[in-house]
């Protein structure tokens, strides 16, 4: 069995050409929750799903609505399991006695960030919540690591009495950004985090997601219709089209040579200049200054 993790504490960035987390011919199905595997993988919401999220990478998953995409992240989260093939974190089989141990490795960010606030919290004990469930913690002894953990979504102390409706909707996502960093997780799901926010503040938390990936080695699935923001954030995509996976590959390979018509179809609406494919480096995701010209915001 494994053993419990204690309190969270910050790690030195790592990059790994190893998987940390990984879908193994997964499939589920919403229809027919008890089929047999064969069923499963034969006709279902996922079909043979095999994907990779390396140590301190970031991977995009994109695809039209309805493809399956959210479901992908239910199943990497460990809310639902699958119903045909298997899951695995840092090398082992995610079993049910390790359920409890994964989710605080692997955190989520949500697509409505005011909506994944409780309105009648303030900000500064929705922050420190987890800490509090998870490991009981005094919230006197929480405190340093709340600060460090608004620190490092650019807040400050002030945002901690308000409610959410005082607070704008790009300072909300740094807020669950903040929650989820703060039980020191090697792993990030963000399902279309940006998508609710508008073109100057979605820039800001592109930045802000690269930036922690790069300073503290997290890894990154990071879901969306917006391939603009993938091909800036994401070193290697994955394309969904209903179910199955048509495409997978570096952010090169998937971007400038495209193999199949939905993906060819996808990128005829987004001009390369948009995309910024003279600028960013796959090997290493777009974290150099110069990479951000297309998405550069003043930050807030």
């Amino acid at each position: 069995m494994t053993a419990p993790i204690g309190p969270p504490r910050l790690r030195t960035a790592r990059a790994s050409s190893e998987p940390i987390l990984e879908l193994r011919n997964v499939g589920f199905c919403y229809r027919a929750p008890r089929r047999s595997a064969a069923e499963v993988l034969g006709g279902s919401s996922l079909r043979n799903i095999n994907m990779s999220i390396r140590h301190g990478k970031a991977h995009g998953l994109i695809g039209e609505s309805g493809s399956g995409k959210s479901t992908i992240a239910k199943l990497l989260l460990g809310l639902t399991a699958p119903q045909a093939g298997q899951i695995h974190f840092d090398g082992e089989l995610l079993t049910p006695n390790r359920l409890a141990a994964f989710r605080l490795r692997v955190q989520p960010v949500f697509q409505n960030p005011l909506d994944a606030l409780n309105p009648a919290t303030p900000i500064g004990k929705q922050i420190i919540a987890p800490l509090l469930v998870n490991f009981k913690m005094k919230s006197s002894d929480s405190q340093a690591r709340l600060v460090a953990a608004i620190s490092a979504v650019g807040l400050s102390g002030e945002i901690l009495g308000k409610l959410p409706h005082q607070i704008s909707g790009g300072q909300a996502q740094r807020v669950n950004i903040a929650r989820a960093l703060i039980l020191d997780p090697e792993v990030l799901i963000c399902d279309e985090p940006v998508s609710a926010l508008d073109m100057t503040v979605q820039a800001q938390i592109l930045n802000l997601l690269s930036d922690l990936r790069e300073s503290r080695g997290l890894s990154l699935l990071f879901i969306s219709h917006d391939i603009r923001s993938v091909a800036y954030l994401c070193s290697e995509i994955t394309v969904l089209k209903r179910g199955s996976i048509v495409e997978s590959g570096s952010r090169d390979e998937i971007l400038l040579e495209p193999k199949t018509d939905y993906m060819k179809s996808l990128l005829r609406a987004v001009p390369n200049s948009e995309l910024g494919l003279e600028m960013a480096s796959p090997s290493k995701g777009c974290s150099q200054p110069g990479e951000r010209r297309h998405l550069s915001a003043e930050r807030s």
